[in-house]
């Protein structure tokens, strides 16, 4: 070989070699490119679609392919389609998910990739194939991360052969960042969707989530902030929402000092100027403090009523329990009162002795049946009520209470007013709605009280000259626990009381106000004609009879007093002084048994029992200071023909015995 040859030998090997090296570095320059284009795209997108969508053109063009495929996994390992690249027109239509396919099991079991130069020549894959069958050449590249499936880069083309092991090498430059990217994008997506959720719930919430700054002014709050404060509170001071500029700062120092405080109770200030009781717990994390404030004004508010039920039960508990004995006492005393001014001459002047003690044990009667009535101890019993009547009590005992700058007045029918209801709760409702224009005239006025008969109805009226009802508030002025009045005047319950009683006597209640010019109340009530024959009745004689009757009563002065006045009457009085002397005493010749409820040995219900055992058809009249509630309904269902409350007139004994023989409904 000659030098000249050899010459032209090393020129065409170094000529090789150079293009090699160049060949070689137009590579790795390609293979820089497409790693510098998947790190812009990773940095540059937070949502897995938009990244897939520019990796699949970044790859395709770097790898000079028709398609490239990006599919991801779901929740359920589920590989979904992301992105198809778009340098070229996309004339194949794609699987959506590539499912429980061949390709997606290989995946999941198995990290090597799949390479396909022929699609058609392809025994393994060819009849299981998810992909077009016109694409003939394939490389898929699961992408994984800590050998956990994150998706799949499936290239294609339709050129057989079109991918090698260098395609696969520069690929797998990018696949591990890529699947982390994908990764990392889930839990970016999952923290997002987390936060998505808590800001949902937060905004959500009745109680106010709120943020300090060092300065305690709030820098963020949900928007139950702007309903309880009644404006929006971001960028205000927070302890300056206070009602107590003591309770703001004693706040402040014990978080300062413990960091953290739960359902400390304060009182803020609305933007309305009403004061809100709230628990209030915060957290002091570095320079900033958090926490939630939960409004409990209407909690505190309902627990009051709790309270106040319960003081009024016990108020019930220790009123039935002395009921009885003081209405014994007082049934003794005003009956004996009655029959000192009977045997008075009517012209001597200790007759007027005689009318203060019977005036002073109606009172007191009085008094112990309002307290009964408002602890809801006394039982419903449903008689004859004269209006007339029962308006001249409630102004009898108002005119001891009232104010003198008030005035009481009258204007009553002198047509019947009498109604079928329970006497107490009348006077209940006349009372209520007294006090209610007692309270409305601060300043004095006059209260007046109006009757008339018309059209087969008793109409009572109760008007005042006080303040009036605000024409916005007065339909709900009926409403439980709806009061107008400050806490410590009033609970809301009066007027749905006064409510609740008339429709219970068949009647209806109706208001009329105008502010500045006072109230009227006016009720409607069934008037009931036997109630005012029988009350036309009461003003004659008392009447009496021949009949045997069977007194049964504890107390030797009552025993002795109802002895004394039936065989005044013309009865013929058998005497016990116990259930059990009253059961061995029944006979037929007994026509009438008048029975106290309340006696040591055997008590009232359990003689009541056997008297009916002994003698079926037997008439019971009931006499006591208190019968429970819990005792009426069962009375009422052993036929009970009538009862009389301690204390009574003589002539309502009188008529109620005469009218129980007589088998007149009492």
């Amino acid at each position: 070989m000659t030098t000249q040859q050899d010459l032209e030998r090393r020129i065409d090997t170094l000529a090789s070699a150079l293009e090699q090296a160049n060949a070689t570095m137009r590579d790795k320059m390609d293979e820089l490119s497409l790693v510098r284009r998947v790190g812009d795209a990773i940095s540059q997108h937070t949502s897995s679609w938009s990244l897939c969508k520019e990796l699949s053109t970044a790859v395709a063009e770097s790898v000079n392919c028709k398609y490239t495929l990006i599919y991801t996994c779901d929740a359920l390992a589920t590989l979904d389609l992301q992105a198809v690249s778009s340098i070229y027109p996309i004339t194949e239509e794609f699987p959506i998910t590539l499912g429980y396919s061949k390709l997606a099991q290989h995946f999941e079991h198995n990290p090597d990739p799949v390479l396909i130069e022929n699609l058609s020549e392809c025994r393994e894959w060819n009849a299981e194939w998810p992909f077009p069958a016109g694409l003939s050449s394939w490389l898929c590249v699961p992408l994984l991360t800590r050998n956990k499936l994150r998706g799949a880069l499936c290239l294609s083309d339709d050129v057989s052969g079109s991918f090698d092991e260098r395609t696969l090498r520069t690929l797998m430059i990018v696949v591990p960042q890529i699947a982390s990217a994908l990764a990392n994008i889930g839990l970016y997506d999952h923290l997002r969707e987390s936060e998505r959720k808590y800001r949902e719930l937060v905004a959500g919430m009745q109680d106010v989530v709120y943020i300090c700054d060092s300065n305690w002014q709030v820098v963020e709050c949900n928007p139950a902030a702007e309903i309880l404060f009644g404006e929006g509170v971001v960028g205000k001071i927070l302890p300056d929402l206070f009602a107590s500029r003591t309770a703001a700062r004693e706040f402040t120092e014990k978080i300062d000092a413990s960091g953290a405080t739960q359902n400390h109770e304060i009182e803020f200030v609305t933007a309305q100027e009403d004061r809100i009781v709230a628990l209030l717990s915060c957290v002091k994390d570095g320079d900033r403090y958090s926490g939630i404030i939960k409004d409990v004004t209407e909690r505190n508010r309902l627990f009051d009523q709790v309270a106040r039920a319960q003081k009024m039960e016990s108020i019930g508990t220790l009123a039935s329990g002395v009921a009885h004995d003081f209405n014994n006492i007082l049934g003794i005393i005003l009956p004996n009162a009655e029959l000192i001014k009977m045997k008075l001459n009517s012209e001597g002047p200790a007759i007027k002795f005689a009318d203060v003690i019977i005036n002073a044990s109606k009172r007191a009667s009085q008094i112990t049946r309002q307290l009964l009535s408002l602890s809801r101890k006394d039982p419903r019993c449903l008689r004859i009520v004269s209006l007339n009547e029962a308006v001249r009590m409630t102004g009898r005992l108002l005119g001891e209470t009232l104010d003198r700058n008030i005035r009481i007045d009258f204007a009553l029918t002198s047509e019947s007013t009498s109604i079928k209801a329970d006497e107490t709760q009348i006077e209940q409702v006349l009372l209520n709605l007294a006090i209610n224009a007692r309270d409305a005239m601060p300043e004095g006025g006059v209260l007046k009280f109006t009757t008339e008969h018309r059209n087969g109805e008793v109409v009572v009226r109760v008007s005042d000259t006080g303040t009036g009802i605000d024409r916005a508030v007065l339909p709900k002025i009926f409403d439980p626990f709806f009061t107008t009045k400050e806490k410590s005047k009033g609970t809301g319950l009066g007027l749905s009381v006064v409510y609740g009683i008339v429709k219970q006597a068949g009647g209806v209640v109706d208001v009329e106000s105008e502010l500045g010019k006072g109230t009227e109340f006016s009720m409607k009530f069934p008037c009931s004609e036997d109630a005012a024959l029988r009350a036309a009745a009461s003003d004659g004689p008392m009447t009496g009879g021949s009949e045997r009757i069977l007194v049964v009563d504890d107390e030797t002065e009552m025993r002795e007093l109802l002895q004394n006045t039936l065989s005044g009457l013309g009865y013929s009085v058998v005497p016990a002084q116990n259930g059990l002397e009253a059961v061995e005493a029944i006979s037929k010749e007994i026509k009438l048994v008048i029975l106290d409820m309340v006696m040591p040995v055997m008590d009232g219900l359990t003689a009541l029992r056997a008297i009916r055992q002994k003698v079926p058809d037997m008439k019971i009249l009931i006499s006591s200071g208190f019968t429970s509630s819990e005792k009426m309904p069962i009375l009422e269902r052993m036929g009970v023909e009538g009862f009389v409350q301690k204390p009574f007139e003589l002539r309502k004994l009188a008529s109620t015995v005469r009218d129980v023989l007589d088998g007149v409904t009492v």
